[in-house]
């Protein structure tokens, strides 16, 4: 989340926004531009979203330092379809899979550039359109917009152009430069992939070109895409402007930089250990320009395993957004980047948790990381602290109770005020929710979903101390939180059982397992009618 300066915290995006700056006041730009990019290939799983989300947190940075800036995406739809998912999301963010009918017509436009394939779910033009929709719609849900640039406009308008005549004109320059980092560039090889205008495939081989005319004549041979995806091509051979294609990734990724007069960018490892490399060789050498600032993250796992939409535990924004608040999401990006995550969906209240202390720490006081932090996930800070309830104890309550009795319950329990601001209240409702998609979609069911029937335990040695704790929760007018910790507390003291042995019996009894959430608040909220039946009906147990 930090790096430090002779003990003084620095938030790494402050870190990375101080780059910026400096790199655009090197080139006398007055405009400090943050970008981040993608391909629209289908669902981009929450560890790809770190360029975007970690590119927001630097222009945020740039905008809390007084300093004009923008936050761009580059939609990079005029790449190739190289091969189809089993399933991608729908314009909902709703993850379906393709039919062998909507495979088989899918197959059709294998080595297509994305903007010009038809969408296979009917709700955009393209294929290309289609995924960043969802992708855009994920932000916006978390409240981060970017201007957006489509490559396919890009190249069509002419923006692309004159980086385009550059990029042909140091032909041999390039072929040189990426020698030094590619095996096998070919001696004859041209730097562009026109459009084949008889199969529509981008796959293509350049044979020539000529700057005066700005065309490129080709010959539709089909390419081996990232090393193992092959795509036939028809045998056509024709002409094509320099509108009409694209330029290979690692050329149009620094073409960009110039472009759009970038001044940072994130990476993941994989681009640093690769492209990164020879795009600030062709950004010196080939475009004359200075690479912008850097920003090198590691991997997300899920579950410890990579995320693959093949393995079927690929999980884009939307997905997240059905078990976690948009704050929390934004808080999981603000660690630090070189530290490889594991988001352990089976265990996902242990983040939430992390990220209620961190609210907390923020609204106490005497956080360096809280107070830097905090307000760029939230944006507008609020006047207090908002009110949340234990994720976990969420999970269990809503067990038991519909939503809005749920709550109710809490408020029996003494957890929630029964003033609660109508702003609290859709807060703690909208948990309830999250928690019970979290039990339904991730949780370990042996862990945290509560057995309906009653659960054996062994109360050798315990029974006396279990009929005192029945007498006193039963004679309880009020049923509250605070008050049940207590009693439980003093019954093992009277008893002379070590606490930690007797909260661990009662949590047996009601969650099956030997920890939870703060005792007296679960039982608070079970209710009393619940809590004395079910002890007294484990007491006449055999």
């Amino acid at each position: 989340m930090e790096v430090r300066n002779k003990g003084r915290f620095v938030f790494w995006a402050d870190a990375v926004a101080d780059s910026a700056i400096e790199h655009a006041r090197r080139n006398s730009m007055l405009m400090v531009t943050v970008k981040s990019g993608g391909s629209p290939s289908g669902g981009k799983h929450i560890g790809n979203m770190n360029d975007q989300i970690r590119a927001f947190f630097i222009y945020d940075a740039l905008t809390r330092k007084g300093v004009r800036a923008r936050l761009i995406y580059t939609n990079d739809d005029m790449d190739p379809l190289r091969t189809i998912p089993p399933s991608a999301p729908n314009g909902d963010g709703e993850w379906h899979f393709f039919t062998d009918q909507e495979l088989a017509t899918l197959e059709k436009h294998l080595g297509w550039p994305y903007s010009r394939i038809p969408d296979v779910f009917g709700c955009h033009r393209s294929w290309g359109e289609h995924f960043n929709s969802v992708i855009q719609d994920g932000l916006s849900r978390i409240g981060i917009v970017m201007e957006n640039y489509d490559n396919s406009e890009s190249y069509a308008s002419g923006r692309f152009l004159e980086a385009t005549r550059l990029t042909l004109s140091k032909t041999v320059l390039v072929r040189e430069v990426l020698s030094r980092f590619q095996r096998n560039v070919e001696k004859n090889w041209i730097p562009f992939h026109p459009v084949c205008g008889n199969c529509g495939k981008i796959t293509t081989t350049a044979l020539s070109f000529d700057l005066g005319s700005e065309t490129v004549e080709y010959e539709c041979k089909g390419r081996v895409l990232a090393g193992k995806y092959v795509i036939k091509g028809c045998g056509h051979r024709g002409f094509s402007t320099l509108k009409e294609g694209k330029l290979p990734w690692r050329l149009e990724w620094v073409a960009q930089w110039k472009v759009f007069q970038v001044n940072a960018e994130p990476f993941g490892k994989d681009h640093y250990e690769g492209s990164w490399k020879s795009g600030q060789a062709l950004a010196r050498e080939v475009y004359g320009i200075e690479p912008p600032a850097s920003l090198v993250y590691e991997f997300f796992l899920v579950n410890g395993e990579k995320m693959s939409s093949r393995k079927g535990n690929a999980y884009i924004l939307h997905d997240l957004l059905k078990v976690l608040e948009p704050e929390v999401i934004k808080y999981l990006y603000t660690k630090r980047p070189m530290m490889q995550r594991n988001i352990d969906l089976k265990n996902l209240h242990l983040l939430v948790e992390e990220f209620d202390r961190f609210e907390e720490s923020f609204f106490k006081g005497g956080s360096e990381e809280a107070a830097r932090i905090y307000p760029a996930i939230v944006g507008k800070v609020p006047d207090r602290k908002p009110l949340r309830v234990s994720y976990l104890l969420a999970s269990y309550v809503i067990q038991f109770y519909p939503v809005e009795e749920a709550y109710r319950s809490l408020v029996r329990a003494g957890v929630v005020k029964e003033e609660a601001c109508e702003e609290d209240r859709e807060r703690l409702l909208r948990r309830l929710v999250l928690a019970g998609n979290w039990l339904s979609m991730f949780a370990d069911a042996s862990k945290y979903v509560v057995k309906r029937e009653l659960v054996e335990v062994d109360l050798n040695g315990f029974k006396q101390a279990f009929k005192e704790l029945v007498e006193e929760l039963s004679s309880l007018e009020e049923f509250k939180g605070e008050e049940i910790q207590n009693i439980i507390y003093s019954t093992a003291r009277r008893h002379s059982i070590p606490s930690s042995s007797f909260f661990e019996k009662l949590y047996m009894v009601f969650t099956g397992r030997g920890s939870g959430p703060r005792l007296g608040y679960l039982l608070a909220a079970l209710g009393k009618e619940h809590v004395v039946t079910r002890l007294k009906t484990l007491l006449q147990t055999p």
